[in-house]
């Protein structure tokens, strides 16, 4: 059994680059581009595995008025003898501004796409929420290119 890296994400992942005003909901689709920086498998028993990724995106917002951002990842994988997989893990975007959105993803055999939850921020993004869906596609066996939709809601 061959395993690969089935999201990258990722996280994964998706996005809201957009102007922050208080009290809002800004939807956001873009485009988003992965790289992985580590990828650590280990064999538990046959045909069970577990693997950590770490990782790297940019983040390319459809509306040109919103700013392109990076996010750094870590996700846990694991893949079992059915041949089915699931991976959970977080992600921080990181804006030019110096402001942050944290958010926690979830990947799997059993979601398409993948689906992600803001948890918070930092700067203008402090007490952010929302999420949304995103996938990526591998390209190489260190990249992956995809897309993101969603939501964020700032208090």
């Amino acid at each position: 059994m061959e395993f690969r890296i089935l999201f990258i994400a990722l996280g994964s992942v998706p996005a809201f680059a957009c102007a922050a005003v208080a009290g809002t909901s800004s939807s956001e689709v873009g485009a988003l581009s992965c790289v992985t920086d580590k990828w650590t498998e280990k064999e538990l028993a046959k045909g069970h595995k577990v693997a950590d990724w770490v990782g790297r995106c940019v983040i390319v917002p459809d509306d040109p008025e919103h700013p392109k951002y990076t996010e750094e990842c870590t996700v846990k994988y694991e893949y079992l003898p059915d041949e089915s997989w699931k991976a959970a893990g977080t992600c921080t975007y990181l804006f030019a501004s110096g402001d942050k959105i944290y958010d926690s993803i979830e990947e799997g055999s059993h979601l398409k796409p993948s689906v992600y939850k803001i948890t918070g921020g930092t700067g203008k993004y402090k007490g952010a929420s929302g999420g949304g869906t995103y996938s990526c596609d591998t390209l190489t066996e260190t990249l992956c290119g995809g897309r993101y939709k969603g939501e964020i809601v700032l208090p």
